[in-house]
């Protein structure tokens, strides 16, 4: 494999998104996935046109368009009897950059496949990083799994190993994720059998309403819809996913519309994720970089989780390629510094965005009629401008 040479822990999308950078940028990258196969769990995703642009830079654009759906914009609507508040519409027909909605399998699937297709990334799967120290030549990770231990050498490392990262708490971080107290219900209807979906426009649909909001849209070439609903929860669970009773679902569904509860009753296989929030790490410290959940974990009320991890990819890999052309080996370091005072202000920007929408979904009466008010008069040309910012942002470089 030729130098230079960066370890990367996780073989996640923010993982992959940075081995494929790297390797456009002739930067080969060792992939360690401590699971012993890959895969990823969620349903669906947003792939707005922020992160969609890295992609496309990466030639993916085709296979994107294959799996994925064009969003037509997006539907905010009362919880309790499905009336429409406000449209907002997607950027114009033959936009660039579209705005995309696809199961998070299917974009894994692209990821892992553009990357076994490059001959300078390799993947260590079975293998967890146990230790990493790093000095003027670069890093060393131990990794362990059942048939012992192993030592990887190279000039960097990222972690890109998610929520709960083994190489955030390596570099000194060691407070745990926080409870928010809510919980994701999430499944996939058939589109072919999804009540009202028929002849609609594939776009999100919000449904807002007291500490409660659900969210759809088609994804797998649209084949099928994603749905999910957000409820409070008393305790949290650690890890992604666990199978969700539909009796205590119908319960928190008694007051929605009965389009929300139609199309919640045509679902099957519940599966329910309790959320975590967790503040900004320092992006980087010496040759370590983290990236994606690892570095800074984003809600899902604005679904910016996976794009501001592919924006990370990106950026990184910009900057490594840059310092290592100037400065040769010496040169990482000092990537991994500007990465972290590039990203710094708009990953802050972004958690907080995220968190102010979960506070604006979930307001009760008599305060929610003031939000609704607000989204009115704002209308769909105001709904688009207020998030140029977000969907808009590309790589200075």
């Amino acid at each position: 494999m030729s130098a230079p040479h960066i370890l990367i822990a996780g073989a996640g999308i923010g993982g992959l998104a940075a081995a494929l950078s790297l390797a456009r940028r002739g930067i080969a990258s060792t992939v360690v996935e401590k699971r012993t196969g890959f895969g990823e769990t969620g349903a669906g995703l947003q792939l707005t046109p922020n992160s969609g642009r890295v992609l496309e830079a990466l030639d993916l654009a085709l296979p994107l368009k294959r799996v994925g759906v064009s969003s037509n914009g997006l539907a905010v609507r009362r919880w309790r009897d499905g009336a429409t508040v406000v449209e907002m519409p997607a950027d114009p027909a033959g936009a660039p950059t579209p705005f995309r909605l696809m199961s998070r399998i299917d974009l894994h699937t692209v990821l892992l496949d553009a990357a076994r297709a490059m001959p300078n990334i390799r993947f260590v799967v079975g293998r967890g990083v146990e230790d990493v120290r790093q000095d003027d030549a670069g890093v060393t990770t131990t990794l362990s799994s059942q048939n012992g231990s192993e030592t990887l050498h190279g000039l960097g490392l990222i972690g890109a190993d998610g929520l709960w990262s083994r190489i955030r708490g390596l570099t000194g971080d060691a407070a745990a994720p926080e409870f928010t107290g809510y919980e994701a219900w999430r499944a996939m209807v058939p589109t072919a059998t999804a009540p009202g979906i028929a002849g609609e426009k594939p776009r999100v649909t919000l449904h807002l309403g007291p500490q409660r909001h659900a969210v759809h849209y088609p994804v797998s070439s649209g084949r099928q819809i994603n749905l999910v609903v957000l409820r409070q929860a008393r305790e949290a669970r650690e890890g992604w996913t666990r199978e969700g009773d539909r009796a205590v679902l119908t319960e928190h569904l008694a007051g929605a519309s009965p389009a929300l509860r139609q199309l919640a009753g045509a679902a099957g296989g519940w599966q329910v994720w309790s959320l975590f929030d967790r503040k900004p790490a320092a992006m980087a410290k010496g040759r370590i970089a983290l990236l994606g959940d690892a570095a800074h974990p984003v809600l899902p009320f604005l679904a910016q989780g996976a794009s501001l991890a592919i924006e990370d990819a990106g950026v990184l890999a910009r900057l490594l390629a840059e310092h290592l052309a100037r400065e040769g080996a010496a040169g990482v370091q000092a990537a991994m510094a500007a990465y972290a005072a590039a990203r710094a202000q708009r990953v802050a920007r972004v958690q907080e965005a995220s968190r102010e929408n979960g506070r604006n979904f979930h307001l009760g009466w008599p305060w929610s009629i003031g939000r609704d008010l607000v989204l009115r008069r704002l209308g769909p040309e105001g709904m688009r401008k207020r998030y140029d910012w977000l969907y808009g942002w590309r790589d200075a470089g």
